[in-house]
Order: C-alpha cells, then structure tokens, then sequence
C-alpha cells in the first residue's frame, strides 16, 4: 500500500500507532512502511511531540503490591519488581489528557483572535530538503484543533476512545469491546449543556473505524460537554432519544 497517496489514514495510523492502540499484524506492517518512507517517520515524530508533553502533567500510577505477588506467584518468581507501565495504557494518562484539554481550551479565545506566525515543516525527501510555510488557523496543519473524549463503562474502564479535527467532518472511533452485539446497535449521542442528547450515528464495528458527520465538527459537535453510547434496537433509536440503557459515557474536550 502507498500511504502517500493516503494521507488521512497514514495520519491515522501515525496516530494510533503513538498511542499504542495500533497493535499485532497491523503495528508490524507500519513498522514496515516505516523503516522505508521518511515522510510517515515524519507524522510519527509529530505525534509524539505533540503528546510526550502532556507525560509531565501525569503522576504515575502503581498498581497495588498484590497484583505483582500474584502474578510472580503463578509464573514461579520471587521478588519480582513490577515492569514499568506503558504511558499510553494509563488510565491516569487519559484523564490528565482530558485536563489538560480542558486548560488549553481556556486560552484558545485569545489565540482564535490572533494570526499565528507560519511555521515551517522541514521534510528529506530523496536527500532533498522542502520547506513550506502553514499556518495553525488555515487548516493546512495536519495537528489542528479537534475534539477528544475517552468513554467508560460503569466500571471505569476505557472503552472508547472519539477523535476528530475541528474542521473534519469525520470522526475517528476506537472501540475496545470484546465484539459488536448481533441482535441490537451501539449507537453515540452528543449531550449538550442541558443534557438533551442528539444522534452522531452508530458504532458498526470494533476495534478502529470512522463515523461520517452531517458538518464539520465546529458546526456539528461543538456544543456538546458529553458523549454517550447507548444500546438500542437493531438499526438505532426511532424516537430521536435514547431508549435503551447508556453503556458508556465521557466528557468531550476541545484540544488546542
């Protein structure tokens, strides 16, 4: 496959593979394209500037002692030192994400009222050097503003992880589910100030997928505080309205 004549999916994948949701076969095949394309090394690189940043805010997390006295236990070991855990499978992380959202949204008022100064993308293609110059707020930058919300289930765990551009009118949805349900549908609702909650479409399948929006996300989503993923009938609600029990829920966040 030739990511450059894709560009949004290679931002994807670049993305999902930064946060370390890209996994198995498909981790191993970008791995591939990346040893080969400076270009994608490139997006990668970008990601991880932009979120490593955010790292600082977190304090870690430890698990209680238990857990690693059994796990040394059921393997034989004894005095086993826990392993360092992953950043990106901290749930700590994404609630400082969340946060940290949640600030940086306080002073986009002012930024919105400037013109920022062009940066400059330096990219080797081929041992030559392009330069061009974007600008933040004339969407050519691939690390615009967007809306962020990471859903739970009532025990806390992540199960949903919503991604998309302010100027996207895609969103970009991981589910972590085990599988998708046969006889009823998983459908996502945008919840205002007030709590009315609207239809955004429904979720047709685990693991990674995208989810078509009726306008860009600033026109769309941008006075919803919540998602919500409720379990309805085959085909979705009939009534405009939740009908059956709210599987997952979490706070949407304007980041950057």
């Amino acid at each position: 496959m030739n990511l450059r004549d894709k560009p949004e999916l290679a931002e994807r994948l670049a993305a999902e593979y930064v946060l370390g949701t890209l996994a198995g076969g498909a981790r191993r095949r970008f791995e591939g394209w990346l040893s080969r394309d400076a270009a994608l090394r490139q997006r990668v690189a970008g990601w991880e500037a932009r979120l490593s940043p955010l790292a600082e805010l977190i304090a870690p997390v430890q698990p209680p002692a238990r857990i690693w006295d059994r796990i040394a236990a059921g393997i034989g070991l004894r005095n086993a030192a826990p392993p360092r855990r992953a950043l990106w499978d901290s749930l700590a992380f994404w609630r400082g994400l969340g946060l940290a959202a949640t600030g940086v949204a306080a002073s986009l008022a002012a930024f919105i009222g400037l013109r920022p100064p062009p940066t400059v993308e330096r990219v080797k293609i081929v041992e030559r050097v392009v330069e061009k110059s974007v600008r933040v707020a004339d969407g050519a930058n691939p690390w615009q503003p967007s809306y962020v919300a990471t859903l739970k289930d009532r025990d806390g765990r992540t199960m949903l992880m919503v991604y998309v551009g302010r100027r996207s009118d895609e969103l970009w949805i991981k589910y972590e589910g085990d599988a998708m349900p046969r006889d009823a549908s998983l459908e996502l609702w945008g919840l205002d100030e007030r709590g009315q909650p609207k239809s955004l479409g429904l979720i047709r399948s685990n693991g990674s997928s995208t989810m078509k929006l009726p306008a860009m996300a600033d026109a769309s989503i941008a006075s919803f505080k919540r998602l919500a993923v409720s379990m309805e009938p085959v085909g979705g609600s009939q009534i405009g309205t939740p009908t059956g029990p709210v599987m997952y829920q979490g706070e949407c966040h304007t980041f950057w």
